[in-house]
């Protein structure tokens, strides 16, 4: 029987010793289309087959930037952000073997916590101590901008809706306590500044438990049919979506941890955090919106390390945990 508990570092399953990250840690983590994808900073983004375990890519920071701490993907392109000291942007096409640099690294606004997301065309950068970055591109990776908007402090995170129409962004509304929330904007196509469309301020979000850096902020959100899950310092909040971007009603739900990081595959939210000091796993269940129930909580065995990012493959999860590498634990 396979055991599930257990520690590994996707680099030691490479079969190229050209696949290398010493000295480096996983930040933030993500399965498309069966490939796990893991930023590791300086040592880049690498690439493995989720079935085979096999690296096939490794996309080094290209000249000019330091790092990729966080990155998104559409279709064939990867956006990648480099958000240590001068905060970089630039853009990579994936063949399933190879990647090359078709955008090279343009400058965004930075600060800690940033976040990228793209989506349909559009793509935003989220400022974290400073202001947004919006940029277009083209289904070559040919990129627009950017413009900057937003306020003087404060958008750790960005989420795209799926037709890119949208953005939902992590706000810190006040510049201090129990002034944290979530601010839906209307992008459109064109590069234009978004406008708002709604705002909610969460009275538990904000600075908390497990903060990292340079991204990684208790401040993130999902997608869920015609709802968008926010997961913070207080647990998670549902916000259901009129019109795909309309903030209509919304309920907090206390899940016994301050949340990290969320990912949702079919019905079920996996969310990690912390309760008290201790790195901890949940599963949620969405089937029901209106009553949403905790299937689980465990503990991650992780030691003193702070879980940063969760991905959900086929039978597994992927957990980025610091200097213990990728936590790999069943669905």
């Amino acid at each position: 029987m396979r055991n599930y508990l257990f520690l590994i570092i996707l680099l030691i399953t490479a079969c190229k010793e050209t696949y290398e990250v010493p000295n480096h840690t996983p930040g933030v983590i993500k399965v498309v289309n069966g490939l796990i994808m893991t930023a590791y900073g300086e040592g880049g983004l690498l690439i493995t087959n989720e079935n085979t375990g096999l690296t096939i890519a490794q996309i080094f920071p290209p000249e000019g930037m330091h790092s990729i701490d966080d990155f998104d993907v559409d279709n064939n392109l990867i956006f990648v952000l480099d958000s240590r000291g001068r905060d970089y942007l630039a853009v990579f096409s994936f063949n399933g073997t190879n990647a090359d640099l078709v955008s090279r690294p343009v400058q965004v606004e930075g600060g800690p916590f940033n976040g990228i997301s793209a989506s349909a065309g559009n793509l935003v950068v989220s400022g974290g101590t400073t202001f947004l970055n919006r940029f277009t591109y083209s289904s070559n990776g040919e990129i627009q901008g950017p413009i900057s908007f937003g306020r003087d402090r404060g958008h750790p995170d960005v989420l795209l809706s799926s037709d890119g129409q949208a953005a939902f962004i992590s706000t810190d509304f006040d510049g201090g306590v129990n002034g944290f929330g979530v601010t839906s904007l209307f992008l459109g196509d064109e590069l234009q500044i978004p406008f708002i469309v709604s705002e909610l301020r969460i009275m538990e979000a904000g600075f908390s438990s497990g903060v990292t850096s340079p991204v990684g902020f208790p401040i993130q959100t999902a997608t869920f049919n015609d709802n968008l899950i926010v997961a913070h310092g207080g647990g998670l909040t549902i916000i259901n979506l009129l019109e795909g971007y309309v903030f209509n009603s919304n309920e907090n739900i206390d899940i016994g941890i301050s949340a990290i990081s969320i990912t949702i595959d079919s019905n079920i939210a996996y969310v990690i955090g912390f309760q008290n000091n201790t790195p901890t796993l949940v599963r949620v269940d969405l089937s029901d919106i209106s009553n949403p129930t905790t299937l689980s909580s465990e503990s991650l065995p992780i030691g003193d390390n702070i879980p940063t990012s969760i991905g959900v493959g086929i039978d597994d999860l992927y957990i980025a945990a610091g200097s213990a590498g990728i936590v790999v634990l069943p669905k």
